[in-house]
Formats: C-alpha cells, sequence, structure tokens
C-alpha cells in the first residue's frame, strides 16, 4: 500500500491519540514492506486506522443494518460469547445487487466496534497478483491481528473465482488453491481473535461453498434494492449530507409522491447519484453566470429519466451488444 493511502486515513497525529498515532505508523511501516514482496498496493489495499461511517449515515436497510449492527459486540465484548458458552462469529457474508450499501454497511461496522478498517479490492488484487492473491491475504490477515481489533472487507468476493483472468478450468484449479489459503489463514484464528472477516458479493452462485462453511464467512446477511419508504430515506439523508457540506439550502421542498415511483429498482448508490447530477447541473449554471436557483422536483425527475437512459446505455455495452 501506498504510505499515502494510509497517511489519508489520519493525516495528524490526533489528540490525546498516541496509541491510534503509533499504529498508524506501524502499519505504514508494514504495508511499505508488504508492497516490497508483492509490488504496490495503491488502490488495491485502503486501510483506514479510524472508520467515521455510521449506521446512521445509511438510508433504509433496517433488518440489514440491525443485523451487522450485532457483530459489533464480537469485537467489543467477545467475553460475553464466553459467558454464554459459545465462541463469537469470525465472518459474514453480504449479498445483494450491487450499489445497495454492502460497502459501508462494513464500514459501519468497524465505526460501531472502534476498529481498523482493511477494504480489500479482490478484483483489483486478483487482476494483478492472479493466484498469489492467495498468500497476500494471508498476510493482510495476520497483520490485522497484530495490530488489535479489525474488520477485514473483502470487496468484491467474485473476483475470488479468478473468472474474469483465466479459461475456466485453469480458473476453478487457481481459484481453488487462493481460496484454500484464505480458509487456512481463517481457520487458523483464535477463537476470540479481535478480527471480523467480512466479504461482500452480487453473485452468490461465484462463492466457493468452502468459504461460507462453519467457522469462517457462515453468517449470511442480505442486503436489498430499497423499497419506497426506504428510498425516501435515502434521498433525504443525501439532500442533508449535500446541504450540510455547502452549509446553506441547495434543495426546494421536494415532492417525493413524484420521484419515488421513477425510482422504482433503484439502489441506493444510483439514488445518491442521480442527485449529484441534479447539484452538478446547478455548479454549470453557475459557473456560467447564469442564476442557478434551487434543486427542484422536476430537476430530480430529469436526472432520474436521463440516468435511466445512461444505464440503459451501460448494460448494452457491458453485455457487447455495442461491440
Amino acid at each position: 500500500m501506498a504510505a499515502e493511502e494510509v497517511k489519508d486515513a489520519v493525516p495528524e497525529p490526533p489528540k490525546n491519540g498516541g496509541q491510534q498515532w503509533a499504529i498508524q505508523r506501524r502499519i505504514e511501516d508494514v504495508f511499505a514492506k508488504l508492497g516490497e514482496k508483492f509490488g504496490d498496493l495503491s488502490g488495491r489495499v485502503v486501510v483506514i486506522i479510524k472508520p467515521e461511517t455510521s449506521f446512521e449515515h445509511i438510508g433504509g436497510l433496517a433488518q440489514a443494518k440491525a443485523a451487522v449492527r450485532g457483530f459489533a459486540t464480537a469485537l467489543t465484548d467477545p467475553e460475553l460469547y464466553r459467558k454464554w458458552g459459545i465462541t463469537p462469529p469470525k465472518g459474514l457474508l453480504l449479498y445483494g445487487p450491487p450499489g445497495t450499501g454492502k460497502s459501508m454497511l462494513a464500514r459501519a461496522l468497524a465505526t460501531s466496534a472502534g476498529a481498523i478498517f482493511y477494504h480489500l479490492k479482490l478484483m483489483n488484487l486478483t487482476s494483478k497478483f492472479g493466484p498469489t492473491t492467495g498468500e497476500l491475504l494471508q498476510e493482510i490477515v495476520g497483520i490485522a491481528k497484530a495490530e488489535g481489533k479489525a474488520v477485514v472487507f473483502l470487496d468484491e468476493a467474485t473476483a475470488l473465482s479468478l473468472e474474469h483472468l483465466l479459461p475456466p478450468a485453469q480458473a476453478r484449479e487457481a481459484s481453488a488453491r487462493l481460496v484454500a489459503a484464505l480458509c487456512e489463514k481463517m481457520d487458523s484464528l483464535d477463537d476470540f481473535s479481535p478480527v471480523i472477516v467480512v466479504a461482500s458479493t452480487n453473485r452468490t452462485d461465484s462463492v466457493d461453498p468452502s468459504l461460507v462453511a462453519p467457522g469462517r464467512l457462515d453468517r449470511l446477511v442480505e442486503v436489498t434494492l430499497p423499497d419506497g419508504p426506504a428510498q425516501q430515506e435515502i434521498l433525504q439523508l443525501a439532500k442533508t449530507q449535500a446541504e450540510n457540506a455547502a452549509a446553506r439550502p441547495l434543495f426546494e421542498s421536494l415532492d417525493f409522491r413524484s420521484l419515488l415511483p421513477p425510482m422504482g429498482g433503484m439502489s441506493g448508490a444510483e439514488i445518491s447519484e442521480v442527485l449529484r447530477r441534479a447539484l452538478e447541473q446547478k455548479v454549470y449554471a453557475a459557473g456560467e453566470g447564469r442564476d442557478a436557483g434551487l434543486v427542484t422536483t422536476q430537476d430530480l425527475l430529469h436526472q432520474i429519466d436521463a440516468y435511466r437512459r445512461i444505464r440503459e446505455v451501460v448494460e448494452k455495452i457491458r453485455y457487447g451488444q455495442y461491440l
């Protein structure tokens, strides 16, 4: 990992946070050595010493948030499990369509538990390191274990199948070795080790069954597309965050009865993107010296329609219809 990625997480020694600063510097040194062995990890592994995404930052997903929030106890009070004669979970799998908030849930778990967040972008990692990614994953889980409470997030677990790199037969063989290395490291974690491994996928059919065996990623949490009330909550939350960042009102009163029907089937990420694009149009207008005004319901409806048309083009490109 490039040193600046860790520095971005904690840019300066925090007040009364000497221990946190020491952990940051230690992790910088460890990852610098890891980079010497494996190569540049920039954009592939990101470590956030003190994540700040909370469950309150996530709109909708009431059931998923409640389920994931419960896992914080495994890191904050593992002895509670001992009192009830069981061991804490070691891992969970978040599954559901793209853009539904799986990454945010993993970060919120780390925030809630006061844990270091290790974000492993598996598609980028496997594209560079291929089958040898297994050894790197073992190293990182080992680092996490040594540094205290940790959430190790395996983003896009589908990439472990290596289907994007190799022909089917070779991919199955190489993937089996990669997954075996990861499972071996998870199995080696102490029963009360302060580490939770979280993986996400939008394709459960591509996840190796051995990963969800007992004692591994054996807690499954579905992260669904938002329904109407959840979409309204997401839109309202994104609106509030934008206005807080700008420190001024940016929107007129919105007519959710008009907005919700055309947003049907859209993910939280897509709803936030629609709002961002509406604000972007105001930036362009202001940049041209025109009176931008506030964002209206009609502005958002226009962006919803435009985004849906763009998404259709993206889908055609994805499935080769324009090749």
